[in-house]
């Protein structure tokens, strides 16, 4: 899965040559066994300015990370 920022959906087609993604693997650790072809489960991409909010919930289980962010993005998750 190419970089798409999961708060503001910022990605390489939108976004300005010199933005930087990050991909941070929810739940403590990095999850994808030995081998593995595809983008990891518990891993999301955010955009520069966004990507303070997942790595300061890298250890929550995925779900309730992004219930976390969509809360303080000011968005309703269960949508």
């Amino acid at each position: 899965m190419p970089p798409h920022c999961y708060v503001c959906g910022l990605d390489l087609h939108t976004a300005p040559p010199d933005e930087r993604f990050v991909l941070v693997h929810f739940g403590g650790h990095l999850t994808t066994p030995e081998g593995w072809v595809g983008h990891p489960s518990n891993a999301v991409w955010f955009c520069a300015g966004h990507a303070a909010l997942g790595t300061a919930r890298e250890s929550l289980p995925t779900a309730d990370a992004l219930r976390e962010i969509d809360a303080a993005a000011g968005r309703d998750s269960a949508t």
